[in-house]
């Protein structure tokens, strides 16, 4: 029995040995004494696993399925937790990790009309709110420029991490996030960087001689197209900037004879029905060269480990498949049985202090072709994948190591059942529509992945 088993195992074994003595009716069991004895039972089931790496990653604000809202808004539903992801990192288990990050703006308030009172320009400054850092090195200064996008993110497609959008090669700003600035046990700060005079007066002059852009966001857009935020290759870092805070936002500082005041262009916006007007996304790319991974050739095909290691990543599009044959052979040797409690344990390589995996996995559904199966969300009105649960990281204490624990109990009980032959899982970060706001890896112990089953059957 692994450590994890021995340790839940220990607990769970004595309630089970007094749930065992009582009387079979209180738990809804009617047995007939001529027909045997109910005797309670473990096993632990190693799990067979392999890697897969999926192309199509939903990275868009359009397609992701909101759970967590962090502010007050009229449309709570449409509420995210969005991020850009701008930078680079490099480790022996993944490769060459880079992600930038792609918006357009929208009006904060059309109609604006510098002429109309004679202002002049002064300034325009981009403010981000950074509330996510991973990566290897957290010192020093890290630098993420601003570059303008020569093309437009349209409303109506849909962007996957592997689109990108071109920009302008020349920075037309540079925000230096000093490392210390920030809380260890909370990461959310805002930073702020001027841009170039040569946009700002681009923008300023065409409000001032042309009314008809600043009228509607639609205007607008066919002016101006937007932002790539793009990490310097230095860094060996990645940074979060919420996209949906109201500390995020560009605004124009201007000045007449009378009076100085601003106007702001926003990063985030819906309209009267809670539809988005504007579009922001991540591109993501992983080089695997000289990694354990590096012999994944193709999408959606299996891939088998040779280092005792498995690994996840949803961000970069690597899974880890689980393939529950081993409990069906199980199932095989024993009659009439009843799970008192299952629970699947994925115990984590040691990591860097830095390095952290994910908070929690999600168990997916796949069909026989490695590809997710999918609901539709009524309440939402997007396609959803379907999951059997949530299994959460449990960190051991004072120690760069752990394991997944989730309860699997009611799962397992309907394939011995027969009222469920789903039994292939794909391990990903819970709520994979929202992966892309994070780079989270996971590197797992391939081979002491088990489920441990605790149940009676007649004997």
């Amino acid at each position: 029995m692994t450590l994890w088993g021995n340790r839940f195992g220990l607990i769970l074994g004595l309630a089970f040995f007094t749930f065992a003595c009582e009387d079979p009716g209180e738990i809804g069991l009617e047995l007939n004494p001529e027909n045997g004895a109910f005797v309670a039972n473990y096993s632990e089931i190693p799990i067979t696993t392999s890697v897969i790496q999926y192309e199509d990653i939903f990275s868009d604000n359009a397609t992701r399925i909101d759970y967590t809202p962090r502010r007050d808004s009229t449309f709570q539903s449409r509420v995210s937790d969005g991020r850009l992801l701008t930078g680079r990192y490099n480790t022996p288990d993944f490769g060459n990790f880079k992600s930038t990050g792609y918006t357009s703006l929208y009006l904060g308030l059309p109609g604006f009309n510098p002429a109309k009172e004679g202002f002049v320009f002064d300034s325009l400054v981009l403010n981000v709110k950074v509330d996510y850092l991973y990566g290897n090195n957290f010192t020093g200064i890290k630098r993420i420029y601003i570059h303008e996008l020569t093309d437009e993110i349209k409303l109506d497609s849909l962007y996957l991490t592997k689109n990108s959008t071109p920009y302008s090669i020349d920075p037309v700003g540079t925000f230096s996030i000093d490392i210390s600035s920030f809380d260890s046990t909370r990461i959310d700060t805002v930073f702020s960087a001027r841009l170039s005079d040569e946009l700002g007066l681009r923008l300023f002059n065409k409000a001032y001689t042309d009314t008809l852009t600043y009228s509607s966001n639609m205007e607008f857009r066919k002016f101006f197209n937007g932002f790539a935020f793009v990490g310097d290759e230095a860094n060996d870092m990645v940074a979060g900037i919420y996209v949906e805070s109201q500390f995020t936002y560009a605004r124009m500082y201007i000045h007449n004879a009378k009076d100085t005041t601003s106007f702001s262009y926003i990063f985030q916006g819906w309209n009267s029905i809670g539809d988005d007007i504007t579009r922001y996304y991540n591109n993501i790319t992983l080089d695997k060269a000289g990694t354990p991974l590096e012999g994944i050739n193709e999408f959606y095909k299996d891939f088998e480990t040779e280092n005792g290691l498995t690994y996840i990543q949803g961000s970069s599009g690597i899974f880890t498949k689980l393939n529950l044959k081993p409990y069906l052979d199980f199932l095989d040797t024993v009659k009439n049985l009843v799970i008192n409690r299952a629970e699947l344990v994925i115990p984590v390589e040691n990591y860097g202090d830095y390095l952290v995996p994910s908070p929690s996995l999600a168990l997916y559904l796949m069909d026989q072709n490695n590809k997710f199966i999918e609901t539709y969300d009524s309440a939402t009105y997007k396609l959803i994948f379907e999951t059997k649960g949530q299994i959460p990281y449990v960190r051991e204490k004072n120690e760069n190591k752990g394991a997944f624990v989730g309860d699997v109990t009611n799962y397992l009980q309907k394939i011995a059942g027969g009222t469920s032959s789903d039994t292939l899982l794909l391990l990903g970060p819970a709520e994979l529509w929202n992966s892309v706001i994070n780079v989270n890896q996971s590197v797992t112990l391939k081979d002491k992945i088990v489920l441990n089953i605790y149940y009676s059957s007649l004997q």
